[in-house]
């Protein structure tokens, strides 16, 4: 990733997904009640992975702002890719076909874009939902963060003057064939 404007939205949106995430946590324990600033963070995540996710139904007055547009396009197979990974758990919790990981998804966003809230026309998740929404976006908090990192790869340079420098490191030949 040469962009740095790029990585650094990046960044933030890792950084927003993990508080999202804890936000979740804390709605699915019910012991204490969300702060405003929470309440901002799960509607940002709602709007992002309504964003993000093509099954989703994009609602036609609702537009996007082109650096919430340009988050969406840069995660989405992370978030496709996490989907796979926490396979195992959305199949514990009973989501056994494609129908029920929409409707689960579905719910999701709703309660993400209501802030936890029950609102029109659709129901609170239950804790185990809302654990489960929370496992997504802390996964794919992560899995942004790595894919910032080089992609988890170890990297060959000293010093991080030389890591900026797309001619410093001996991968530069391998590219460039």
């Amino acid at each position: 990733m040469e962009d740095l404007g790029l990585v650094a939205e990046l960044f933030k949106t890792s950084s927003t997904l993990e508080r999202a995430a804890a936000s979740l946590e804390k709605i699915s324990s019910g012991q204490e009640e969300i702060e405003h600033g929470e309440k901002d963070v799960l509607l940002w995540a709602g709007q992002f992975l309504h964003a993000l996710d093509w099954s989703a139904q994009q609602q036609a007055s609702k537009q996007l702002g082109g650096g919430l547009a340009l988050q969406a396009t840069s995660v989405r197979p992370t978030f496709y890719s996490c989907l796979f990974r926490i396979a195992p758990q959305l199949r514990e919790a009973g989501l056994q076909n494609e129908k029920d990981l929409t409707s689960f998804l579905s719910s999701l966003y709703l309660n993400l874009l209501s802030a936890g809230a029950p609102g029109r026309g659709h129901k609170k998740l239950t804790p185990d939902q809302s654990k489960l929404g929370a496992l997504l976006l802390h996964e794919m908090a992560e899995s942004i963060l790595v894919q910032i990192n080089n992609n988890g790869l170890p990297r060959p340079t000293g010093t991080l003057k030389d890591e900026w420098k797309p001619t410093a490191n001996e991968l530069t030949t391998v590219l460039a064939i």
